[in-house]
């Protein structure tokens, strides 16, 4: 009898770690789960042809990946001395990887339209991999008549390599951070000296415009260049914090809206116009000229103000994509002779390194995880993270927590009432001060699960269920080993234990549901 008792009992335990898994598996996102595609349909499939049917993994290189034949001509003296052709950019990213492959990795975010690739490069010390740190990019050469942005990318990740030790704000953006570098979006204008592509298109027009199509109406039509259906694709499945869009032809950073219902230069303010005037300054004041500007009062303007535009992309991203991204105007002049590279850089250095920081940490920051609560009023050592949904009072964009539960929302310096709402879990409402020296603020919500209504209208969750018929899988084990007296004696207990776990959540629902 004694072994019968003892094998019970392992039993049991051995059950309860099988529940402890098959919970966890339950809810373990999978492998690659903030690729969240447009869907299906008509906008799915015009994506799906954009990329060639790849992922952007699968076009990508990192240092074991690289050619051994990669030319020593191309090392980083040559970055800001002379504009490299589409060929030297590409041989030249290679050897980068090369050099700094440990923080590096290169893939395609697509093809343009005479079949160039639009090379990238992503820098982190976990390249590749889905973490709950922020994304934030650069994208550089959009019309292809404006190329200095091609050398200043390349010149900012090797700073970042020589730097990643010895400055705090490298260190910062490559541990702490994923930074993404597109040094030409528009490869055959550059190719052919043309402000268009090559179905002669200005591809910083032919975005869906949200301030005349309205936020429904934003996903691709079919009818956009190959290089904004890239543009698109790549942005819908990376979540990105901020982004930059650099180009010439003034010295200024430009914030949203670029779009207006008036044809005259009127101001536009889009929901987060204070957050945008914010990190709009943020890169003017960091730039060693551009806050001095006598045309634009400290470096800045909202677009519609200086001349309205239809399809601009910085609009597009942030209500599509939830980015809030800046058209920063590099050079007075469009393709800046080679001998001005190394004082573009200079003057954008400082401004390239502090813009993506204050987009990421600046604002308010943190977590949201469900959690279920224990027979007792306990809550359970199972965290589950939530994708919810971040509101601010009185801005009216919301953003969505990524699938491990992070969240990143730039706010200008000030005091917010912030709530966090998941469909099935209670909400969850606090208010907090972004301080103004730049060092942000953090808050993690934790959300109570509402459950779901039974038959007879009692709250109840998954998890008691679960419980429940784990129970009598043991009593079953329990008969096997004790015989039909100790089977008679377990399953009774164990019926009453579940039964009163069930009322208690039932109860705990009805107090914590909104």
């Amino acid at each position: 009898m004694l072994f019968a008792w003892l094998g019970t009992i392992i039993l049991l335990c051995c059950e309860c770690q099988s529940i402890s898994k098959s919970s966890y598996d339950q809810h373990r996102p999978s492998a690659r789960p903030d690729l969240q595609r447009y869907g299906e349909g008509r906008a799915g499939a015009v994506l799906a042809q954009a990329s060639g049917r790849r992922s952007l993994h699968q076009n990508a290189l990192q240092s074991e990946d690289v050619p051994k034949t990669v030319s020593s001509d191309f090392t980083h003296q040559a970055v800001l001395t002379s504009y490299l052709t589409n060929k030297e950019l590409e041989t030249y990213m290679q050897g980068y990887l090369r050099r700094c492959g440990h923080m590096a990795r290169m893939f395609s975010i697509g093809q343009s339209k005479e079949g160039r690739s639009m090379w990238a490069l992503e820098l982190s010390n976990n390249v590749g991999a889905v973490e709950a740190k922020p994304n934030a990019r650069f994208v550089g050469n959009m019309h292809g008549d404006e190329p200095a942005s091609r050398q200043l990318l390349l010149g900012l990740a090797e700073w970042l390599c020589q730097h990643r030790t010895s400055d705090n704000r490298a260190a910062r953006i490559v541990n702490d951070m994923h930074l993404y570098l597109v040094p030409s979006v528009n490869p055959d204008g550059f190719e052919h000296k043309l402000r268009h592509n090559l179905g002669d298109v200005d591809l910083n027009r032919d975005f869906p415009d949200p301030l005349l199509l309205g936020s429904t109406g934003l996903h691709p039509t079919g009818d956009e260049q190959p290089e904004t259906l890239a543009l698109m694709k790549w942005t819908t499945e990376t979540r990105f914090v901020a982004s930059a869009s650099m180009h010439e032809g003034a010295i200024v950073a430009n914030y949203p809206w670029d779009g207006s219902t008036s044809p005259n230069t009127t101001y536009s303010a889009s929901p987060d116009d204070a957050a945008f005037r914010h990190l709009a300054s943020v890169y003017a004041n960091a730039h060693l000229d551009m806050h001095k500007s006598q045309e634009f009062p400290g470096g800045i303007t909202n677009g519609a103000h200086w001349y309205p535009l239809s399809g601009g992309m910085q609009d597009w991203a942030y209500v599509s994509g939830q980015c809030m991204e800046l058209t920063v105007e590099l050079s007075q002049h469009k393709w800046p002779s080679e001998e001005q590279l190394p004082a573009l850089f200079k003057a954008n250095l400082p401004a390239m390194l502090a813009f993506p920081l204050a987009a990421a940490f600046s604002g308010l920051r943190g977590s949201v995880h469900g959690r279920l609560v224990t027979l007792g009023g306990n809550t359970t050592d199972f965290d589950k993270p939530l994708p919810a949904t971040i509101n601010v009072e009185g801005i009216d964009h919301a953003i969505q927590a990524g699938v491990l539960g992070n969240y990143y929302r730039p706010l200008a310096p000030g005091t917010y009432n912030v709530s966090a709402v998941m469909k099935g879990y209670s909400a969850m409402s606090t208010q907090v001060t972004v301080p103004s020296d730049g060092a942000g603020v953090s808050h993690d919500f934790i959300l109570l699960c509402t459950t779901c209504q039974d038959k007879d209208g009692q709250a109840e969750t998954k998890d008691a269920y679960i419980e429940e018929g784990s129970h009598m899988r043991t009593a079953i084990y329990a008969f096997v080993a004790v015989g039909g007296g100790g089977w008679l004696l377990c399953s009774l207990w164990l019926w009453q234990r579940a039964r009163t776990r069930r009322l208690y959540h039932a109860r705990r629902s009805r107090a914590t549901s909104v």
